[in-house]
C-alpha cells in the first residue's frame, strides 16, 4: 500500500495534461506496456540513422513499421537522471539527482509502477536500475560512493512486483566475469580485445555486482552467454506469470548493452570479422540485443499479446566518451553534454490502437512524457475522481502527438546537468564534474549555456540541428524570452529539491 501523498500524486499526474476522450483513437482496454532502454546507444549507432557496419534488422524493422522519433530527447546526458525521469516524468534536479550515482527517489515521489498497480498492472524491472542501491551492506558497483540507507532504494521498494535488477552495468556478455585486467587496473578493457568464450571463467576477475530478486536476495548462480538473452529470459517468464493471472503488466528492460565493458560472443562477434576486434565486440553486442528484442517481440506474437502490448524503445543518453567506436550520427557532442549528441537518441514506439502507428514524428518528446502520456491513457479508462493539489510534472501527454491529432508540442523541454571536469579534454572519468550547464528547448529554438547561465547559445534546431551557429546575436528577443522561462523553471526546480512538493 502506497502512502495518500503519492496515491494523490498519482491522481494529479493521471489528470494534469487536461485529458480528452480517446475514444476517437484507441480501443478503452488497458493494454501491456513494454519499456526496452539501451545503455550509451547513441544515434548513430543503429542501422535505420545511417550505420554502415551494424547489423540492426528488428529495430530497423520496428522503425519502419512503428513509430520511429527524429527528435526524441532523454531527459538527461547520463544514465542515472534520465531512468529518474522515466519513473517519475519529472525532472531529475527536482529530486537532487542530476548525475550519476547521486541521490535516491524520496518516499514520496510517485514510480510508473506504483502508479500503474493503482490500475491494476503487475509490474516487473529486468537490468540496470542506477536510481538507488540494492543492498545496504554489499559492495556492488564500482561508484566508489559507500553502503548508506540514504542511497538504498530497490525498484521492490518503488512499486515492483518482479525484480531481476542490477545496482550499475555489468559486462554485455558472461555478466559476472571479464577477461583481462581487475576494474582500475591498467589491463582493464572498456571494449574487449580478445575473443570471449561463453562461460569463461579464466584469463580475468570476477565482476562485483549481482542481479537481485528482492531484499537480501541476488541471483550468486553463474550467468553466462548475452546479458540481453539472459534478461529477455526473465521478462518472458514474468510475463508468462501475468498472462496466467490475466493481469495487465508493465515491463521495465534495462539493458547494460552497450555500456561499458563491452563484450560481445563469438556468434555476434563474428559477423563483423573484416573488422578489427574492438568492432567486432562493438557491433557484435548491438546486434545481440537486436536479436533479444526479436525474441521478445516473437514472444509476444505467439502468446497472443502484440495487439494489446505497447513496446516503447529507446536509449538513455548519447554514446560514450570513453571510446570512439559508437556515433552520435550528425550531431555534435556525446554523452555527458546537453549538445544534441549527448541528449538526442534513437527510440521507435510500437502502440497498437493508435489511429497512427506508423511514419516519423520529428517533434520534440522525452523520457520525461512516459508516465503522462499512459496514465492521460489509462485515466480515461478507470476515471480518478479528486484532483489533489498540483505538483510540478516536466513530461506532459503526447497522445495526440503520436496518434496524429497534432504536429506540435506546445511545452518546452528543459535540462540541466553538471559539467564533466575536463570535458573538452575528453577524459575518461565519469565522476568529474563541475559547474552546471543548461538548455531550453522549443520546437525551433534551443539556448545552452555551459557556464551556469552567465552565457547564453542561440541555435535554430530545424535548420541547423547540427549547432554549427551561435545565432544569439541576431535574435535577442527570442534568447531574452527564453532565458526568462528557463530560469522561471530553474526556480521551479529548485523549490522541488528542497521538498516544497511534498
Amino acid at each position: 500500500m502506497i502512502s495518500y501523498y503519492k496515491l494523490s500524486a498519482i491522481v494529479l499526474i493521471a489528470l494534469i495534461s487536461g485529458c480528452q476522450s480517446p475514444s476517437e483513437k484507441m480501443n478503452p482496454t488497458k493494454p501491456n506496456f513494454i519499456f526496452l532502454m539501451a545503455d550509451d546507444l547513441g544515434f548513430g549507432d543503429v542501422a535505420y540513422n545511417g550505420n554502415l557496419h551494424v547489423q540492426t534488422p528488428v529495430l530497423d524493422q520496428m522503425a519502419e513499421s512503428g513509430i520511429q522519433f527524429t527528435r526524441f530527447y532523454a531527459a538527461a546526458p547520463v544514465c542515472t537522471p534520465t531512468r529518474v525521469s522515466c519513473l517519475t516524468g519529472r525532472h531529475p534536479a527536482r529530486v537532487n539527482m542530476t548525475w550519476a550515482f547521486r541521490g535516491s527517489l524520496p518516499d514520496e515521489e510517485i514510480t510508473m509502477a506504483e502508479a500503474l498497480k493503482e490500475y491494476g498492472y503487475t509490474t516487473g524491472h529486468f537490468g540496470k536500475w542506477h536510481v538507488g542501491q540494492l543492498s545496504k551492506t554489499m559492495e556492488q558497483s564500482y561508484s566508489g560512493i559507500p553502503r548508506s540507507e540514504e542511497l538504498y532504494s530497490p525498484p521492490w521498494e518503488n512499486g515492483f512486483d518482479v525484480c531481476f535488477s542490477v545496482e550499475n552495468s555489468v559486462p554485455c556478455y558472461n555478466p559476472y566475469y571479464l577477461a583481462g585486467g581487475d576494474f582500475g587496473t591498467e589491463g582493464y578493457r572498456f571494449v574487449m580485445d580478445r575473443p570471449v568464450e561463453k562461460g569463461q571463467r579464466e584469463g580475468g576477475f570476477v565482476w562485483r555486482d549481482r542481479f537481485w530478486t528482492g531484499p537480501g536476495q541476488f541471483h550468486d548462480d553463474w550467468l553466462e552467454g548475452p546479458l540481453p538473452e539472459i534478461l529477455i529470459d526473465q521478462a518472458l517468464a514474468f510475463i508468462d506469470d501475468a498472462y496466467q493471472k490475466e493481469a495487465p503488466f508493465l515491463a521495465l528492460i534495462w539493458f547494460s548493452t552497450p555500456h561499458t565493458p563491452v563484450v560481445s560472443g563469438n556468434e555476434h562477434r563474428v559477423q563483423y570479422h573484416e573488422l578489427s576486434m574492438e568492432e567486432q565486440h562493438w557491433y557484435g553486442s548491438i546486434t545481440a540485443m537486436d536479436e533479444q528484442i526479436g525474441r521478445l517481440r516473437q514472444g509476444l506474437k505467439t502468446r497472443g499479446l502484440s495487439d494489446n502490448t505497447v513496446l516503447w524503445f529507446c536509449s538513455d543518453n548519447g554514446p560514450s566518451w570513453i571510446h570512439d567506436l559508437n556515433s552520435a550520427g550528425p550531431y555534435r557532442g556525446k554523452k555527458g553534454t546537453l549538445w544534441e549528441g549527448g541528449i538526442r537518441v534513437p527510440a521507435i514506439l510500437e502502440w497498437p490502437g493508435l489511429s497512427n502507428t506508423t511514419g516519423e514524428i520529428a517533434t520534440p518528446i522525452t523520457t520525461s512524457d512516459f508516465l503522462p502520456t499512459i496514465l492521460e491513457y489509462l485515466s480515461e479508462i478507470e476515471q480518478k475522481a479528486i484532483i489533489p493539489e498540483n505538483r510540478p510534472v516536466d513530461g506532459i501527454s503526447v497522445l495526440d502527438l503520436l496518434s496524429g491529432k497534432t504536429q506540435k508540442r506546445n511545452s518546452p523541454i528543459g535540462f540541466q546537468a553538471p559539467v564533466m571536469a575536463n570535458q573538452a579534454q575528453n577524459t575518461k572519468s565519469w565522476s568529474q564534474v563541475s559547474g552546471r550547464q543548461i538548455a531550453w528547448m522549443q520546437e525551433d529554438y534551443k539556448i545552452i549555456s555551459l557556464d551556469d547561465g552567465e552565457r547564453w547559445e542561440l541555435y535554430d534546431m530545424v535548420n541547423d540541428s547540427a549547432e554549427t551557429t551561435d545565432i544569439a546575436k541576431d535574435h535577442p528577443d527570442i534568447l531574452r524570452k527564453m532565458v526568462k522561462e528557463v530560469s522561471a523553471w530553474i526556480e521551479s526546480c529548485q523549490k522541488s529539491s528542497e521538498g516544497y512538493d511534498y
